[in-house]
């Protein structure tokens, strides 16, 4: 209803217990032809964010915020020291189009991720190259 388009008749649920509704499951993004290494080297200031452990996306607007769990500080192209408590604040459509380089490393996460909505958790999939992404909102400590 939301995109305004006819249902496809998929859709998830934490159990047999819930409501089936529509979900994510895996989500990946193919890689480019860029070294990870010439990525990192190309930034003058910024985080390297390298794992990620939770976030949040409002479906409607496009908002988003993440949590690294491991990240650094990058300053003309040297990683300079570790980063704690790295959030990260974008919009999911718009950050799509600061993508200015992407790794040749794409790969799938070897957790279990989590699909939190409206009281249900499913486990989900994600994967990605390493990306250089321009203009996001950074907060954190050295």
């Amino acid at each position: 209803r939301l995109m305004k388009v006819k249902p496809t008749g998929n859709g998830r649920r934490e159990s047999y217990a819930h409501v089936p509704m529509p979900r994510m499951t895996n989500t990946y993004m193919l890689g480019g032809d860029k070294d990870p290494q010439e990525i990192v080297a190309s930034i003058t200031k910024g985080l390297y964010a390298t794992n990620f452990g939770g976030g949040q996306v409002d479906i409607t607007s496009g908002k988003f915020v993440f949590s690294a769990s491991e990240a650094f500080w990058v300053e003309n192209g040297k990683i300079l020291y570790p980063v704690k408590g790295a959030t990260i604040v974008g919009n999911g459509p718009d950050s799509l189009t600061r993508v200015t380089m992407m790794g040749n490393d794409m790969r799938l996460d070897s957790g279990v991720g989590t699909c939190g909505k409206e009281g249900q958790s499913v486990p989900v999939g994600v994967g990605q190259p390493t990306l250089r992404i321009d203009g996001l909102t950074v907060g954190g400590t050295a």
